[in-house]
């Protein structure tokens, strides 16, 4: 008996050790990327739990309210929604940037659409609301919003907006547009949708660039720790890499100096760099932000690696351009926004912007002015202003064209389009990024 059972354990060792083994690269790279940003999305969550669970405490929702399909007769009932767009996001804190330039872009597109007649003969209206940077200034909001009869929301890309704010506009079968955020949601409820570039796919678009069109093989990575969003890119780069037969021949982590049991070496770019000079990539990779990336960009060309440094869409700013000059050209980017484009309708949206704010347009404007053009559409073609037929119209379009690319929904409402692939080159004496591909 005894020998009977060590026999059992050692087959089930042998299973376990086997199927270790087996496993593909791409899980691999889930694991050790996924449980990283996981924990700090949970550390993000748990100051604002407390907060939200007490809001909620008591909260009876509407008898209307269904997330299963209806008939006619059971959407014959809803209350039917006036034709007002709420606007939530942080006008006044440390993230008040956000929540102006989502506030602006939505702006223009309203005063555009009541310029040429409303929505079906009807002035569209707009209220917009401040979240203060914070989730007591959010949840605050949303309950302003559902006593001032929204029908939809267009969200600021900022955490406390998409996270807080969700679950009660679903509840009241309030549409809620994120417009702009990059952080993984959940399915909250069908009235919740999105209209950023999704980050799987422009990973994807960048790394086939790289791979078919310049003929890269070989890929350095280097991460910045200290952002979650970075961490999140690499994963989804590394694995397109590995998926399509490629090589990762040095994989960097960089750590903030503050961060306790790291040595200095893992918290240096210098450092970090030496290692990927003997390794000869076609290309660096780094998914942080602009400043970090600069220096990078300025270490690579000072320590002699002339290969293009690889990046997302945090690297595609004037900024980034401004301060790295030379040392950043051939740098080679995604964006969910092309603001030199030539096509007549992106061309007349920046100057609009631009004679009305003073400014260019970025990603944020771009995507809000979309968002709330997006849901005028669906207002015009929906069968009623009943809540149900809103939410269906919205998630029925298709191909709409839209400033950051034509734009359709997937069954979970997040938008199908493709990324922009940018290159930065000098252009008239002038640094600046250049289209590659992703536009129609």
């Amino acid at each position: 008996m005894l020998q009977e059972k060590s026999i059992k354990i050692i087959i089930l060792l042998l299973s376990i050790l086997l199927t270790y083994q087996g496993c593909n690269k791409e899980e691999e790279v889930k694991d050790e990327f996924d449980l990283k940003r996981e924990q700090r999305e949970k550390e993000w969550n748990v100051s604002g739990q407390e907060i939200m669970a007490k809001s909620e405490e008591g909260e009876r929702v509407s008898a209307e309210v269904s997330f299963e399909k209806k008939g006619e007769e059971e959407i014959s009932q809803e209350r039917p929604r006036k034709l007002r767009i709420g606007v939530l996001g942080p006008e006044t804190g440390e993230l008040s940037d956000y929540g102006l330039k989502t506030m602006r872009g939505v702006q223009l597109a309203a005063d555009e659409i009541n310029a040429s007649g409303g929505i079906n003969g009807q002035p569209l209206e707009i209220f917009h609301y401040d979240t203060e940077s914070g989730i007591a200034g959010t949840l605050k909001a949303a309950e302003q919003i559902i006593h001032d009869d929204i029908a939809a929301v267009i969200g600021s890309p900022t955490g406390e907006t998409t996270f807080s704010a969700s679950k009660k506009f679903n509840d009241h079968q309030i549409i809620f547009m994120s417009a702009g955020t990059r952080r993984r949601l959940g399915d909250t409820g069908p009235y919740m949708f999105r209209n950023t570039l999704s980050d799987v796919d422009a990973a994807n678009e960048l790394i086939d660039y790289c791979i078919n069109k310049l003929g890269m093989k070989n890929f350095a990575i280097v991460s910045s720790m200290n952002n979650d969003y970075s961490i999140t890119i690499t994963a989804l780069l590394k694995r397109s890499i590995l998926n399509k037969g490629y090589n990762i021949v040095e994989d960097i982590f960089l750590w903030s100096d503050t961060t306790a049991n790291i040595s200095k070496d893992d918290t240096s770019i210098e450092s970090q760099i030496e290692k990927i000079k003997t390794k000869n990539p076609d290309a660096v990779i780094y998914t942080g932000d602009y400043l970090e990336g600069l220096n990078l960009a300025k270490e690579m060309r000072r320590k002699g690696i002339r290969v293009p440094l690889i990046g997302g869409e945090d690297l595609a700013t004037e900024d980034f351009l401004k301060g790295g000059r030379d040392d950043v050209l051939g740098t080679i980017v995604y964006s969910g926004f092309y603001a030199d484009s030539q096509l007549a309708y992106v061309k007349n949206f920046v100057d609009s912007y631009k004679k009305k704010n003073g400014e260019y347009p970025d990603r944020i404007a771009a995507l809000s002015y979309d968002a709330l053009n997006m849901v005028a559409e669906a207002f015009r073609k929906a069968q009623s202003m009943r809540p149900t037929h809103l939410r269906d119209s919205l998630k029925d379009i298709t191909d709409f064209k839209g400033v950051t690319g034509f734009m359709s929904f997937n069954d979970s409402r997040e938008v199908k389009k493709n990324a922009f692939i940018l290159k930065a080159e000098k252009k008239d004496g002038r640094l600046k990024f250049v289209l590659q591909g992703g536009e129609a």
